[in-house]
């Protein structure tokens, strides 16, 4: 089964990222410490002026890392674009500079260099050498890539068959560079077997493995009954190759189920989907906390847009719609209106689209900036809701929807959430098939709850929120 650590930080990227952490260290060590006007001091690489430094490159270098992932350079799909790669590193360096001059101004003490006399009137040389860095990057980065993918220097898979489900595992694998697997082949249906000695040829799918090179095989047949060659991959087992289903590849890839053709038994006997006690009271602890430190936070803002909203249009400040919760249970959230008054009289529930006409001046703002969901603080606050989880829907949707997928209604058996993984990986959901989309992220976040993977989230949602991606 997949793990949680190989969604968020695949073995590829988490090579990328520690390979330019230390780029980006040793450009800022090397350019503070031994760079021509450099303050004369004496050098002990365990020496508390050394490490001070280190730390400080190490801090920055974080900051930097930060950036890159808010600007998605991490993901392959925009990073193998030249054009967008250099367009998005400009972006983050500027971004990356002003958290570095942030914090320089904010805490002058927190960072110190030895070949510098006073970081705060020397500011000029880090962001010389910051730009230096992300000059690196951008030349480290072809030689990474060009060295990965023209050596094939990854995992190698063998996939067991031939048809429309191993093709599609076959382009995800080729799509996903960065999670590290490479495809070794693609092997037709075999004789099939029940017992240990039903097959004089099981050995036949360990050499095929074994002489491309494959630690995986990955189980992609159209039909199992009657087809699985039982004794073929317990031989695989034997000689030490895992064999995995490719519902487990793909969660591994995407970070979502595959419900479509989802079988109910990978559910019941796979792993996840556990709900334990001191996790769930630990994440109680966390919404409440984090919702009244927010809510005082933004308060001075929540007066702004009471006054904005209300001037532009008639109706009230705040918009209750009733939605269901965890188990079934309806509950009304609060949002700041965004929308005319009986923006639906007419046409009855449907999904909001893009450039809608109904949503107001001010509306577009807080639609854009996240601000309108604010007030649903409060509905984490009564226990309603959670800071993260799926997405809370209206009854007349979710019916339509579990009618069209019968997993729908497993998405209740969490508390719905301000944001969640569907949110921060796909897009606004504008449609039904939208929201079928976002179910493979929500079960995908079910089956692996842990507070771990809900700081993962929050951390993504400030890039979304930053960039205003997927607002409607």
């Amino acid at each position: 089964m997949p793990t949680l650590r190989e969604q968020i930080i695949p073995r590829r990227k988490l090579m990328l990222m520690a390979s330019e952490t230390a780029l980006i260290m040793a450009v800022l060590f090397l350019g503070t410490t031994f760079a021509p006007g450099a303050r004369q001091f004496e050098f002990d690489p365990i020496g508390s002026e050394v490490l001070r430094g280190l730390l400080s490159c190490f801090t920055i270098s974080l900051l930097c890392q930060v950036s890159l992932s808010y600007n998605d350079l991490y993901d392959w799909r925009v990073s193998q674009n030249r054009a967008e790669l250099s367009h998005r590193l400009l972006h983050s360096a500027g971004y990356a500079l002003v958290m570095i001059a942030a914090v320089v101004l904010l805490v002058p003490s927190l960072f110190y260099f030895p070949g510098l006399s006073n970081v705060s009137d020397e500011t000029w040389k880090l962001i010389v050498l910051v730009l230096v860095s992300f000059a690196v990057i951008y030349a480290w980065r072809f030689c990474f890539h060009w060295f990965f993918y023209k050596w094939n220097f990854g995992e190698r898979v063998l996939i067991l068959g031939t048809g429309p489900r191993a093709r599609e595992i076959e382009q995800l694998i080729s799509a996903h560079r960065m999670a590290g697997f490479e495809v070794a082949g693609m092997v037709g249906e075999l004789p099939a077997n029940s017992g240990l000695n039903g097959s004089e040829n099981a050995a036949v799918l360990v050499e095929l493995a074994q002489e491309h090179g494959a630690a995986r095989v990955i189980v992609a047949l159209e039909e199992r009954r009657g087809t699985l060659p039982v004794t073929e991959l317990l031989a695989c087992r034997m000689a030490g190759i895992s064999v995995e289903e490719t519902e487990a590849m793909y969660e591994r890839l995407t970070g979502k189920i595959a419900v479509t053709s989802l079988r109910p038994s990978y559910l019941i006997f796979g792993s996840g989907f556990a709900k334990h006690p001191v996790a769930g009271a630990i994440k109680r602890v966390i919404d409440i906390v984090v919702s009244l430190v927010g809510l005082i936070i933004a308060f001075p803002l929540c007066v702004i847009v009471t006054i904005v909203v209300k001037l532009d249009s008639k109706g009230p400040v705040f918009f209750k719609q009733e939605r269901v919760g965890q188990d079934g249970e309806l509950f009304n959230v609060i949002k700041f209106r965004t929308m005319t008054v009986d923006a639906e009289k007419n046409s009855g529930p449907v999904f909001a689209g893009k450039n809608d006409a109904r949503v107001t001046r001010p509306g577009k703002f807080l639609r854009l900036t996240r601000i309108d969901e604010i007030p649903q603080m409060l509905n984490v606050l009564t226990g309603h809701m959670s800071f993260v989880g799926p997405r809370p829907e209206r009854p007349f949707f979710v019916e339509e929807l579990a009618k069209k997928n019968p997993y729908y209604m497993l998405r209740h058996t969490v508390k719905p959430g301000l944001t969640g993984w569907a949110q921060v990986m796909h897009h606004y959901g504008a449609s039904f098939d939208d929201s079928i989309e976002k179910l493979r992220y929500d079960l995908y976040y079910i089956k692996n709850l842990s507070p771990l993977f809900d700081l993962n989230i929050i951390l993504r949602t400030g890039g979304v929120v930053l960039f205003g991606k997927g607002a409607r």
